[in-house]
């Protein structure tokens, strides 16, 4: 899987190069306007390089465009904390089974879900596990499900949401439960909780990266927590909004780093 990893002001860059329709998308201008710009293989105004492939194809470096936007006063860092808890989005079978309507291929991502979790636990961070489920007789539900009909399949039952079983839980865990594609701080007692673990960053692992993964970025940053996103560890059926995704997180509304950085920050801790 290919992520997202901006570090710039520790010099550990991962360089993905990405064709002209997602440089364009990254940078909010048309491919057209991107073409119409480039001189001597640069893009005026940006400094960004035009590279090409052996066959001639365009191809532009997300690290180059992450450097625009951090010299334009986007994309600097929230920094870790001192009192993180991890957040575990939807890791229940209703998502990662591939027997459900709702699941992706994200073995590779739960493999790295698993990894920062235990290590969660060994070093006593905090665990919680939010799960959507489907309510039958909410009005917004079943306008939702007009769009996404795959939505009808996820359970109602609470007591019958598993967790999946590649992911070591302990009874310290604590698990909320959230209506689909609602707020996972509206009726669920989230921030509540935080509140009580004096949370000061909140490690954000799960799915998907361009629904509830960017919701609870964007919304964390509201209560003064510092939203950090392992990038191996989040997942989106599609993997160029994937992408995209995870590259607009960075920019505004958390910092996205790898799970190796995570997991020496939380081992830290311990030492």
């Amino acid at each position: 899987m290919l992520g997202i990893h901006f570090t710039l002001s520790e010099r550990r860059v991962i360089a993905i190069l990405v064709a002209i329709n997602e440089a364009a998308k990254l940078l909010g201008i048309s491919p057209t306007t991107l073409r119409r710009l480039e001189k001597d293989d640069v893009v005026k105004g940006y400094g960004i390089k035009v590279y090409y492939t052996p066959g001639g194809q365009r191809r532009y470096s997300t690290a180059e465009i992450e450097h625009y936007y951090l010299n334009r006063g986007f994309s600097g860092r929230f920094g870790f904390g001192s009192r993180p808890v991890l957040v575990a989005i939807d890791c229940n079978t209703s998502f990662t089974n591939k027997e459900s309507p709702m699941h992706g291929e994200w073995d590779k991502e739960i493999a790295q879900i698993s990894k920062l979790i235990d290590i969660a636990h060994e070093t006593d961070t905090p665990v919680i596990f939010s799960h959507s489920y489907f309510k039958e007789d909410d009005a917004a539900l079943q306008l939702f499900i007009k769009k996404v009909p795959g939505a009808e399949a996820l359970p109602s039952d609470l007591a019958s949401i598993k967790l999946d079983p590649r992911i070591k839980q302990r009874a310290s865990d604590k698990h909320v439960y959230i209506k689909l594609f609602f707020s996972l701080y509206s009726e669920t007692g989230l921030f509540d909780l935080l509140q009580q673990l004096e949370c000061d960053t909140m490690i954000i692992c799960g799915f998907s990266t361009s629904g509830a993964v960017r919701a609870m970025a964007m919304e964390t940053i509201q209560y003064a927590i510092r939203p950090i996103i392992p990038a191996e560890a989040v997942g989106d059926r599609d993997e160029n909004v994937h992408r995209s995704n995870l590259a607009d997180i960075d920019k505004i509304f958390g910092d996205v780093l790898s799970v190796g950085e995570v997991a020496r920050y939380l081992s830290d801790r311990k030492k």
